[in-house]
């Protein structure tokens, strides 16, 4: 008969095994699911001198990113496409930036309108764009893949914001949106997707929006694949069992011979 702890040990590995072999799977998730390790990008942080990747194209307030390359934003999330950026008024994204000044306004209805930072959810900018028609999408992708991705979103009244999240191979990992709200809500109106050390980049897209706060972070702990688990819960459960097997050798009774 096994000993209790033996059953136990065997109890835990057949667990390990089991997770192991269990697919891990992207979550939706919100502004609280973030920890102390997150990153905040509020796109203010562009300083006052545009240069070429990211000149002003409207007014004095409305920048264009990925002009030339792909553009670098002070947090690290890298916008990638569309690049280089087809403009302002051809679904490009632009940096909306009221330190800049406030001669530009962004309409979207009853939903209100964007005229000066205190309409914005975080410091004085956010990142936006729209089509003349269907949908326009930006990518933001990472140097190294994030556990949790998210943004406060809201844009023109009666539509949604969608948040796609890819890996490093571009498979589609989870699909989030969410229905703009008024400006004065856009602080809590918050999508976002966990996939531990997964998440390489997001695209959001929508007929005309915005985004601020775009939040991430990687918890800097290095989870296995389910492979590795598999082998490892495999290679456990053979030690336990020559364990068991040189133990029951060890304490077994000598066989009794019958005398001639």
């Amino acid at each position: 008969m096994l000993r209790r702890n033996s059953f136990l040990a065997l109890a835990a590995l057949a667990t390990l095994a089991a997770l192991a072999a269990a697919p891990a799977s992207a979550t939706p998730i919100g502004a609280a699911g973030f920890g102390a390790g997150k990153i905040v990008e509020s796109f203010e942080g562009l300083g006052l001198v545009p240069d070429s990747n990211i000149p002003i194209v409207y007014g004095v307030s409305l920048l264009q990113p990925g002009t030339v390359s792909a553009f670098s934003f002070a947090s690290g999330a890298v916008l990638t496409t569309p690049v280089p950026n087809p403009g302002l008024f051809n679904a490009g994204p632009f940096v909306h930036n009221f330190v800049l000044g406030t001669d530009v306004s962004n309409n979207w209805g009853s939903n209100g309108s964007v005229s000066s930072a205190a309409n914005v959810p975080m410091g004085s900018a956010y990142l936006g764009a729209f089509a003349g028609s269907g949908n326009a999408s930006f990518t933001l992708s990472f140097a190294t893949p994030q556990d949790r991705v998210g943004a406060y979103v809201t844009g023109v009244n009666g539509t949604s914001v969608t948040m796609r999240a890819y890996d490093a191979s571009g498979t589609l990992l989870e699909t989030v949106n969410a229905a703009t709200v008024p400006v004065g809500s856009w602080g809590t109106n918050f999508i976002g997707i966990e996939r531990p050390d997964q998440i390489t980049s997001v695209v959001f897209s929508a007929p005309d929006f915005g985004i601020d706060g775009l939040t991430f972070e990687n918890d800097l702990v290095l989870v296995p694949e389910p492979s590795t688990l598999t082998a490892l819960a495999m290679g456990l459960f053979g030690m336990w069992g020559l364990a068991v097997l040189g133990r029951d050798q060890r304490t077994a009774a000598p066989v009794p011979v019958e005398p001639s």
